[in-house]
């Protein structure tokens, strides 16, 4: 018999994801199927392994960060602050044999590398991208679907090359919830459209990077 969680969670699934590697959730009316279960804290999500530094290493791009990598300088500390998917939860999580990786300790990794670094170990934990876009979904990120960026023809140069990316979204609303900003609250004039995450897949479906960014009205 199925837990509710469990329920709520096969339903997200079969609705994002189709064929092929794409989706098709609405980034403009976005059903949140994690409802029932947030009344009462209940949500959870299945996971193939709790990954680390040494079973999935850090990539930037497909290539991995390391001290010979053009990126070291920006990702090292980050990358000792939090080596392994465990370190990237709220406390309450960490000391449990099987943490729950819906409870990421947003407040404590931010919206920069951190963010980039821990949503790339629970996209290696999840070991899919369709569990990786159902997380996605649970935090009340929007996104169109997973696209690809070659032609159906494009053979990889390496087996960890980017060749599917999903732009996951927040509202400006949203990022503030996360990271407020005195200025802006103080001015009521907000310079940042709204907050980005932008994953990137291999030819298997496996998280090969993750970027963070906030696009400004300057731009």
């Amino acid at each position: 018999m199925k837990t509710k969680d469990t329920q709520i969670l096969a339903v997200a699934l079969s609705l994002v994801w189709v064929c092929n590697g794409f989706t098709v959730l609405a980034e403009e009316n976005p059903v949140d199927f994690w409802e029932s279960c947030r009344s009462d804290d209940s949500c959870t999500i299945e996971y193939n392994h709790l990954a680390d530094q040494e079973t999935d290493p850090f990539l930037f791009l497909g290539k991995v960060v390391d001290k010979l990598h053009p990126q070291w300088t920006r990702y090292r500390r980050v990358l000792r602050r939090y080596p392994d998917v465990v370190s990237c939860l709220v406390e309450s999580e960490r000391e449990k044999k099987e943490p729950n990786l819906l409870k990421l300790d947003w407040d404590r990794i931010g919206t920069g590398s951190g963010a980039e670094v821990c949503v790339f170990r629970v996209a290696s934990s999840l070991g899919s991208a369709d569990r990786t876009l159902t997380w996605l979904q649970y935090h009340k990120f929007r996104f169109s679907g997973l696209n690809r960026r070659w032609s159906q023809n494009f053979q990889p140069r390496f087996d960890t090359q980017p060749i599917y990316q999903v732009t996951a979204r927040w509202s400006i609303e949203q990022y503030r919830e996360v990271n407020p900003s005195w200025l802006s609250s103080l001015t009521g004039y907000e310079l940042i459209y709204e907050y980005r995450l932008i994953l990137n897949f291999d030819q298997h479906f496996r998280v090969s990077g993750v970027g963070a960014g906030t696009p400004t009205k300057l731009n």
